[in-house]
């Protein structure tokens, strides 16, 4: 019963957090677009004192939008004045909700690979929870510094730390909880910028209107900064959001290499998207970023790890195809409760939906790829496919699975 009350409270926070992320992404991509489109004033036409920043007219739903950017005067503040965050926060809070519910039942355990760390599951809670805040404080003060005016040594730094985190949560976490950590870092850090930057200074500058004082800039540029950091952040968060789905990557021994990989060509594909208006090769250098970064991520893949380089041959090959074959999206060590965790599996007694109990040997392991509707374990759904595989396969799968201890 309650992992049928989890499973039902996972397809609602996963919902609610994947339509509030689609909200806010839409504002953040609709925002920056229509800065980068605004037509400045000319002086003759609309004298400076106005405080006329840029104007565009948009044509949708049949009728022409005739948007202006204005500073605002104090005597003449409009009403009402829509605000931008309670997108933000829905993803924020369905999204810890979501991480509590999928990986922080039966004390954390869904966090940890059991094949690399002796930690408990309390303390990969500890650390999960820690690295969020250890990490909004770490990126929030190194753009206070005044490295913030230089973005070309700021933003690589930032990177590189991200990167020694991730190899940090390495050691510890399962592939699709490391991702999904790293995201909810980078997310959270995002709703923080919201919160303590972009509102805030929000309001400064509209307590220090309402009190009669001119639209002071300083603080529209600071939240400026936070937010274009936010629009850059918003495709690897995206990509983290979903990496769920793509158990090649999360699962793959070159891990950290591919999340760099991700992370610089997402970013670098939203400034060519946004270069597009002063580069006229913007769409071929998208394709070519996309092309390169496949290729990068395909050399990855296929090159060897130290943890597989002194594997048998057949686990090796085991490995590659319960990857390929999309095992690893239902049954990656600790990682989903829509399949067994096979994590030990090899010998262990399984408990089957009609009450019998199974010795999960070689027989059952190969049975159970050949013929998985046959005999389900109890308390998952006959989910699995048959899968077209020859015997030798079926061989090399039964082989990688023995080799999980």
């Amino acid at each position: 019963m309650e992992s049928e009350i989890a499973g039902w409270l996972g397809v609602v926070f996963r919902f609610v957090h994947v339509l509030a992320a689609i909200m806010w992404v839409g504002n953040s991509l609709l925002f920056t677009w229509m800065e980068l489109n605004l037509i400045a004033p000319k002086p003759a036409d609309e004298p400076e004192s106005n405080g006329l920043l840029g104007h565009l007219d948009m044509l949708h739903g049949g009728g022409v939008f005739h948007l202006e950017k204005r500073l605002i005067q104090p005597q003449a503040i409009p009403l009402p004045l829509h605000w931008f965050m309670w997108q933000s926060y829905t993803t924020w809070i369905s999204g810890v909700l979501l991480l509590i519910v999928t990986f922080y039942p039966h004390s954390g355990a869904a966090l940890l690979d059991a094949a690399k760390t002796t930690l408990s599951g309390p303390a990969a809670i500890g650390l999960s929870v820690g690295g969020i805040l250890v990490w909004w404080l770490i990126y929030d003060l190194l753009w206070r510094t005044k490295l913030k005016d230089r973005p070309l040594l700021a933003a690589p730094l930032t990177l590189v730390l991200l990167l020694a985190a991730a190899w940090f949560y390495n050691q510890h976490f399962n592939g699709r909880a490391l991702y999904l950590q790293i995201g909810a870092m980078m997310g959270s850090a995002m709703t923080a910028n919201v919160f303590f930057h972009i509102i805030q200074n929000q309001r400064k500058f509209m307590v220090s209107l309402l009190a009669g004082s001119p639209h002071d800039l300083k603080y529209g540029k600071q939240a400026k900064l936070r937010s274009l950091h936010n629009h850059y952040m918003t495709f690897p968060v995206l990509f983290l959001m979903l990496s769920g789905h793509f158990p090649q990557l999360s699962s793959a021994g070159n891990r950290i290499a591919i999340l760099c990989v991700l992370i610089v060509s997402l970013v670098t594909v939203k400034f060519l998207m946004n270069s597009r208006y002063y580069f006229r090769q913007w769409l071929v250098a998208i394709f070519g970023t996309f092309i390169a970064a496949c290729a990068a991520i395909g050399c990855l893949l296929a090159s060897p790890t130290a943890q597989s380089s002194t594997s048998d041959p057949a686990i090796q090959a085991g490995s590659r195809l319960f990857i390929s074959q999309g095992c690893a999206a239902c049954h990656q060590s600790g990682a989903s409760q829509l399949a067994p965790n096979l994590q030990g599996v090899f010998n262990s007694r399984q408990i089957l939906t009609d009450g019998s109990v199974v010795i999960a040997d070689e027989a059952y392991l190969r049975q159970s790829i050949k013929q998985p509707q046959l005999q389900i374990v109890k308390g998952y759904a006959a989910a699995m496919p048959v899968l077209p595989l020859t015997d030798e396969q079926i061989d090399q799968l039964v082989a990688y699975v023995k080799s999980l201890k």
